[in-house]
């Protein structure tokens, strides 16, 4: 061989720019291996999924959400029934008030304010209702149900059951504070 095809012991391939040899280098075998092992998987893939009755993407979903049902199934404590009470019963607990407080604060707040000065949502500390009485069971049924077209969710699967009668009574017990910068009154003037 002649010095012009070879370079080092090297074969040269003959293609030369800006004065650089190409030189003819093998890819390394790791990497062959590789690029062989995902051309046999790709082939075992397509063949298992589309000829062999692999599962499809919407059954293996399916299935693996049945599995997560079943689980939280298993792991879901039972529910006992809880009493519902009077929220006015309550007004005079400081327990059930601050357990209150924290629900409050949890799914309340963000729409009625931090000390129920409305913002928007109504305010809760003046004697102006628009949905009920400003008694106990109207409260109750509007944390349970919310009133969606008006943008407040129902909440009765947010809060724990037992803490449903606690936070209205605090809510109630807003009735007559006054925060700073409440909202003008909205609704009718309850008494």
């Amino acid at each position: 061989m002649s010095d012009e095809k070879t370079l080092d012991g090297k074969v040269i391939e003959g293609h030369v720019y800006d004065g650089i040899k190409e030189l003819d280098h093998p890819l390394p075998k790791w990497w062959v291996y590789l690029f062989y092992a995902t051309i046999v998987y790709s082939v075992a893939y397509v063949a298992y999924y589309e000829f062999l009755g692999g599962p499809s993407h919407e059954e293996q979903y399916l299935t693996a959400m049945a599995k997560i049902e079943k689980r939280a199934a298993e792991n879901k404590p039972e529910e006992t029934e809880v009493a519902e009470v009077d929220p006015k019963t309550l007004l005079s607990d400081p327990v059930a008030l601050k357990i209150g407080a924290e629900s409050y604060v949890q799914v309340c707040a963000a729409c009625h304010g931090a000390k129920g000065e409305g913002m928007i949502g109504p305010n809760l500390t003046d004697k102006y209702w628009l949905h009920s009485k400003g008694d106990g069971e109207g409260i109750l049924i509007a944390i349970k149900e919310g009133f969606p077209e008006k943008g407040m969710p129902p909440w009765k699967d947010v809060v724990e059951k037992s803490k449903h009668s606690p936070l209205a009574a605090y809510v109630m017990n807003l009735q007559g504070t006054n925060p700073a910068n409440p909202k003008a009154p909205q609704g009718e003037l309850i008494e």
